[in-house]
């Protein structure tokens, strides 16, 4: 009866601890899922800042190629289009998240580094706090704007501000009212900012 008692003793601790290998090995499986899960949200969650000195990882010194741009934005589509001015064609980079087009980066004469990136979208954060959709009214102080152009070719009936004492980013505004003449001051108040256009610090 001894022995039958040490070998029924000898199997419950090989099979509690069969259970807790076991348990130890799932818990191990549930916090890897847990951490995929938490990258995975912060991958999903990773803002792009656009300030005055950049737009995420582009900056003044970035070139205009496909591989840099897709190293920059990995999280989303990046494809590269032909655009025409004046019947040429040339080359743009559209990084869209599905069917929304974030930005549109544009190049130089050179076709080598980047001469504008046009924002049009709020998953890019604008970091001087205008998030696109905000009036006229409430980026400028009436009579105290910065200097202002109408638009032409592709954006003709719109207004050019540069952004509040920031030379490099110009935003774009559109609203009723718009034509060939610079519209009124009091017409403009009712706008909004419908796109932005950064360009590299020179």
């Amino acid at each position: 009866m001894k022995k039958l008692h040490g070998c029924i003793s000898n199997s419950f601790i090989l099979k509690a601890l069969t259970i807790s290998f076991v348990a130890l090995v799932l818990s191990g499986c549930d916090n890897e899922k847990s951490d995929s899960k938490k990258n995975s949200s912060n991958e999903l969650n990773k803002e792009i800042v656009m300030s005055a000195d950049s737009i995420g990882t582009i900056n003044a010194d970035s070139v205009f190629n496909m591989h840099d741009v897709t190293v920059a934005f990995p999280e989303y589509s990046v494809v590269e289009e032909l655009n025409y001015h004046l019947g040429s064609p040339y080359p743009v980079i559209r990084v869209s998240k599905g069917v929304k087009t974030l930005m549109t980066i544009n190049p130089d004469k050179s076709q080598k580094k980047i001469y504008s990136v046009i924002i049009e979208d709020n998953l890019i954060k604008n970091d001087l706090g205008h998030p696109l959709g905000t009036d006229y009214s409430k980026i400028y102080t009436y009579g105290q704007n910065e200097e202002c152009q109408l638009g032409s070719e592709d954006m003709a009936a719109k207004v050019l501000c540069y952004a509040p004492k920031t030379p490099n980013i110009l935003y774009v505004f559109n609203g009723k009212g718009g034509g060939n003449t610079m519209p009124k001051a009091d017409v403009l108040q009712g706008w909004s900012l419908e796109s932005i256009i950064w360009r590299p610090k020179q």
